[in-house]
């Protein structure tokens, strides 16, 4: 895991809720901690494609064909049990497809959060992505890289209802700017709707986060991709 260390980093909070987590990123004041500087190319990857239309024909809807992990999740959401189980699968799927959502455009991005969700959550969950996505890329140009990794979760009922946290960690690579580590709780309300499990409610807190040691980061950013190249979380 990177630690933060040497001189911070112009910081700026933004805080970005895709694919079920929320993205912390850092741009702007001396007030935020930093790991070691260094280029990082731009992430930038190539939008899922989507039904065309004009702003004045309401949200865009998902059309074939998704992203692989997008398309993945819709399916792991849609042959999940109605059970416990079942919904601790779901949840921990919306988060991970976190990674692929952060890659699209803000419009693409809040198609498939409305994909993701309830009908009666979908559109507030869409507008709310979409207007984060476009802060996001107003303040990281060059994009991001991430990496989520799902640690514990914790499930409860709540009448037909499965109250679901997830306790993650994600590593953020900021283009042209550092790379962190960020330890959050995402909570899920999940219910279960047209044969699958969606999300009714969403929140996400930071932590609890381990103490840090005094290592400093083992990379810079640019180091850190290359020697992930080739990398996969698939079958993990």
């Amino acid at each position: 895991m990177t630690r933060f260390s040497g001189r911070a980093v112009a910081a700026t909070a933004v805080g970005v809720v895709v694919g079920g987590a929320l993205i912390s990123g850092w741009v702007g004041d001396e007030s935020a901690p930093s790991a070691e500087t260094g280029a990082v190319p731009s992430v930038a990857a190539p939008p899922v494609a989507l039904t065309s239309g004009s702003a004045a024909d309401g949200p865009p809807a998902v059309d074939q064909p998704f992203s692989q992990q997008v398309e993945e999740t819709v399916e792991i959401a849609g042959i999940a049990d109605r059970s416990e189980a079942g919904a601790r699968t779901a949840a921990v799927a919306y988060l991970e497809a976190t990674e692929e959502a952060v890659r699209m455009s803000p419009t693409e991005a809040a198609a498939v959060q409305r994909a993701f969700a309830t009908t009666d959550f979908a559109e507030e969950f869409g507008a709310d992505t979409e207007q984060r996505m476009i802060d996001l890329t107003a303040a990281v140009p060059n994009g991001i890289v991430l990496r989520v990794a799902p640690i514990e979760a914790r499930s409860f009922p709540d009448g037909d209802d499965w109250l679901v946290a997830v306790w993650y960690v994600q590593a953020i690579t900021i283009a042209e700017e550092s790379v962190v580590d960020d330890w959050r709780t995402a909570r899920y309300r999940l219910r279960w709707e047209d044969d699958a499990w969606k999300i009714a409610e969403f929140s996400s807190e930071r932590g609890p986060m381990p103490g840090r040691g005094t290592n400093p980061p083992s990379a810079s950013p640019q180091q850190f991709e290359a020697i992930l190249t080739d990398f996969t979380d698939e079958d993990l």
